[in-house]
């Protein structure tokens, strides 16, 4: 995934077009669904519509669980910047802090061993 592409904006953009996709495409299915004529001509006109809102109802849930995938990978090999840049110090710190706290209660003193 590119770094361009890693904004919240972005991915929202990117999840919101399949999304609306999907949900078209449902309800044009929807629509057909009425029988309003018994003619063989418009029924088989019906089905092939059918058929066509299908194949793109499951090419938009195709590209919402590529999206997905993507998502899960970037996070798991670190190209998904779930924290903000600087809030990852702030807890370290506090461990530290915490490490040298247990040290001195231990009788450890602050300067045995680097945290």
């Amino acid at each position: 995934m590119d770094a361009s592409k890693q904004t919240s904006a972005a991915l929202l953009d990117r999840a919101n077009a399949p999304i609306a996709q999907l949900l078209r495409r449902f309800e044009n299915i929807i629509a057909l669904a009425p029988i309003s004529t018994p003619s063989l001509t418009t029924t088989a006109v019906e089905t092939y519509q059918m058929e066509v809102e299908t194949a793109a109802l499951v090419r938009a849930a195709e590209d919402i669980l590529a999206l997905t995938r993507a998502l899960k990978e970037a996070w798991l090999f670190g190209r998904l910047d779930t924290l903000r840049r600087g809030e990852g110090t702030g807890a370290e710190e506090s461990a530290r802090g915490v490490v040298v706290g247990l040290r001195a209660l231990a009788g450890e003193g602050e300067g045995a061993g680097e945290v």
